[in-house]
């Protein structure tokens, strides 16, 4: 028997559940009718979450497929890849090789599985805007990587050779840098690490932050309890804060509220009135969007779903980033192994159609 899970409750429910009894989730039925990708998060409960308890095993060992190839496809005799899975309770945070200077600066990355949410304001919330509804259900299919930390002023120098903040601190988060010159630094630490780092999407930045809550923050709806979280107006000193010292939200991820607004790829856009599977905001504008609040905003601009828009040139001491990446790293040609018994005509056959090869 087939079963899913409530993305919001984690109540297991049959498949064949259009609403869960628990918390009222109601499943965006046409969105399971036409991808796939969401029904397989739904079917096979058990397998995903041994899957991710072997990922947090202390002996756990991932591995990297070789250089430009896909994951293998789910029909070549193994288990699926699970590439829409279930579970973001349970992560794995991985830092980056040692040997790396994005290791050596302390940048660490939290796995997040796939999986679906309610992406914006609900009607019930008196702070939000107009431009942060109407809320929708968003699927994101893909497994990626996301920064525990908002990229600091010490990992910035590292990789651009100064450091254009207005409140120094190594530990502090990197601010005064434009959507640009952020575009500068990826080419610059994607060219040093193994892996391929990028800003996260919108969708992908609320699903980190709401760490599978509903309510306005992501520890309930109490603004009291803010400052236990986020730097912001009322706590901050008028200057940004070292990352890291105040508690993260339930998935591990530090300063996602407030201390700096954080860039991310959407260009600014009015939300859709429908369900949408890895969405990528408008495919051009004027303006980009940020997101989390800051040092000097005031509590209700620390929402999860407070959202902001700025020009990509524009740079402020409120306004910093945090990486992104895909599951999967780069492999060099030099780190492929050769292998024994290697057939060269297979490399002169290799651009020729399957369907023609012996």
């Amino acid at each position: 028997m087939l079963e899913k899970l409530c993305p919001v409750c984690a109540l297991t429910l049959d498949a064949s559940v259009s609403c869960c009894p628990r918390c009222g989730w109601d499943f965006p039925a046409a969105v399971l009718d036409k991808l796939p990708a969401a029904r397989w998060m739904y079917a096979r409960i058990t397998e995903a979450r041994d899957h991710w308890s072997a990922r947090n095993a202390p002996d756990y060992e991932p591995i990297q497929p070789l250089a430009r190839l896909a994951p293998a496809p789910a029909n070549d005799g193994r288990k699926p890849p699970f590439q829409a899975r279930v579970s973001p309770r349970l992560r794995l945070v991985e830092p980056p090789a040692k040997t790396s200077k994005a290791a050596q600066a302390g940048l660490e990355l939290i796995f997040v599985p796939s999986g679906l949410f309610i992406m914006g304001a609900s009607e019930g919330d008196k702070e939000a805007q107009e431009y942060e509804k109407p809320s929708h259900g968003v699927v994101i299919s893909r497994n990626f990587f996301l920064s525990k930390y908002p990229v600091t002023q010490g990992l910035w120098e590292i990789f651009m050779g100064y450091n254009p903040s207005r409140f120094k601190g190594a530990f502090r988060p990197v601010e005064n840098v434009t959507f640009d010159e952020v575009q500068s630094f990826l080419e610059k630490i994607n060219r040093a690490e193994t892996r391929n780092f990028r800003l996260p999407t919108e969708a992908e930045w609320e699903y980190a932050a709401r760490a599978g809550a509903v309510e306005p923050f992501h520890f309930g709806s109490d603004m009291d309890s803010l400052d236990k979280y986020a730097w912001f107006n009322l706590n901050s000193t008028g200057r940004t804060q070292t990352v890291g010292l105040k508690q993260p939200n339930k998935w591990g991820f530090y300063d996602m509220l407030g201390n700096v607004w954080e860039w991310v790829s959407d260009w600014f856009g009015d939300y859709p009135a429908s369900s949408e599977t890895n969405p990528v905001g408008p495919s051009e504008g004027e303006n980009k969007v940020i997101r989390g609040g800051a040092w000097g905003s005031s509590p209700w601009l620390c929402r999860s779903s407070t959202r902001n828009a700025k020009n990509p040139g524009e740079r402020s001491p409120l306004i910093g980033f945090r990486l992104a990446s895909e599951e999967f790293t780069r492999v060099t040609i030099d780190e492929i192994p050769e292998l024994e018994g290697h057939d060269e005509d297979f490399d002169e056959n290799f651009d020729e159609d399957p369907d023609d090869l012996d």
